[in-house]
């Protein structure tokens, strides 16, 4: 178990949220970056990486060496993630570009880090949160979001992790609160 700091969080977020829509937007990936690595086997493969065609941009690519007994064993071996540090939920037109990105490197597995959630009701399963439902039954592809709120309320790899697995576990059961 590793400590979150959560007071740099805080502080580095506040900073991104005084600046630029660019700045706040870095200021999520920083802080998405450099909480996710402290996992055992978690690492950067590469930032800000638009594929050949410059067709598509993924924010974060990360490697999981899948520690027995330690870091997240229960995600695959490369993630790609996408932070949107937006006022509003992200809608689901900005949910479907990522999902196709997922879609397109042939991933089953992602992870949105969503300031304020996603648009819609998850009991109800409504708006973006249906878009999830419906890529999860069609390809089997996983994209877990964490809010800004979760990730600023953890204070320990620990506490992550199991707010990961309980996203995970709530997401293949087809249960709310993914």
């Amino acid at each position: 178990m590793v400590a979150i700091v959560q007071a740099d969080i805080l502080n580095h977020l506040a900073a991104g949220d005084a600046g630029n829509t660019d700045q706040k937007g870095k200021a999520l990936e920083d802080v998405v970056e450099q909480t996710m690595c402290l996992f055992d086997g978690v690492g950067l493969i590469d930032r800000n990486v638009e594929d050949l065609p410059g067709s598509l941009e993924i924010d974060l690519i990360l490697y999981n060496h899948q520690v027995a007994g330690a870091g997240l064993p229960f995600f695959p071996p490369l993630m790609i993630i996408e932070c949107k540090n937006w006022a509003a939920p992200v809608n689901t037109a900005t949910l479907r570009a990522f999902t196709s990105k997922v879609h397109r490197m042939k991933l089953k597995f992602g992870l949105l880090f969503a300031a304020n959630g996603i648009t819609g009701d998850a009991n109800d399963v409504t708006a973006a949160h249906a878009h999830l439902r419906d890529v999860f039954s069609q390809d089997d592809e996983i994209i877990l979001v964490i809010t800004r709120h979760e990730l600023c309320g953890v204070g320990s790899t620990e506490e992550l992790g199991i707010l990961l697995r309980k996203k995970y576990g709530r997401f293949i059961m087809g249960m709310a609160a993914f």
